[in-house]
């Protein structure tokens, strides 16, 4: 959970031909430091007494493999808005963490909130990417469900005379067509005669 990490190392002693030989840092950490994420350079120069010098450097590298963190919503279901067959669906988009500053998160599937989610089943589907690519995915899926009833109106109730001559009478209307805030409905005549 550190975007850095404590680097222990024995820091090198010059040494020379004539005493009084002495050895400062002069770039970099000291060992034990915390050391930032990517390459830190710690650079050595020792002195002898009459002024002549000799460096030596070596590289820390700090890397982050770390994968980010992140959490989508609960999966949802709600029912189709009124004669519609789709629903509005209100969510906030998860945002991923990560140990190191500079991780994005992009929806790669699915639907923003506030958009009108179709009949069926949306899996969203959410990425976080640090500044080391390492990524971290969630999907969560929003149900739309239609429960919302058909609607039919039948012609009003007719009483006619039985033909000249028939104990029965030729009686013409028009079929009615059911309506539903879905495509797909389909009309049947389940008692009765045809019209004509």
């Amino acid at each position: 959970n550190m975007c850095s990490a404590v680097v222990n190392y024995t820091s090198p002693v010059g040494t020379d031909n004539c005493s009084g030989a002495m050895t400062t840092q002069t770039v970099g950490l000291s060992g034990g430091s915390m050391f930032p994420l990517g390459v830190t350079t710690n650079t050595f120069v020792v002195t002898d007494g009459s002024g002549n010098t000799s460096a030596c450097s070596f590289t820390v590298t700090v890397t982050d493999n770390q994968d980010p963190q992140i959490t989508c919503p609960a999966n949802s279901s709600v029912d189709t808005d009124v004669n519609m067959c789709s629903a509005v669906v209100n969510y906030t988009s998860p945002v991923g963490t990560d140990n190191c500053s500079g991780s994005m998160t992009t929806q790669t599937t699915g639907l923003i909130g506030g958009s009108m989610f179709p009949l069926g089943v949306t899996t969203n589907t959410f990425v976080v990417t640090d500044g080391s690519g390492n990524t971290a995915v969630c999907s969560y899926t929003v149900t739309v469900t239609d429960n919302e009833n058909p609607q039919i109106a039948c012609p009003a109730n007719s009483s006619v005379d039985t033909d000249v001559n028939m104990c029965s009478a030729v009686v013409n209307y028009s079929a009615t067509v059911g309506t539903d805030n879905c495509s797909g409905s389909m009309t049947t005549q389940t008692t009765g005669l045809i019209g004509g």
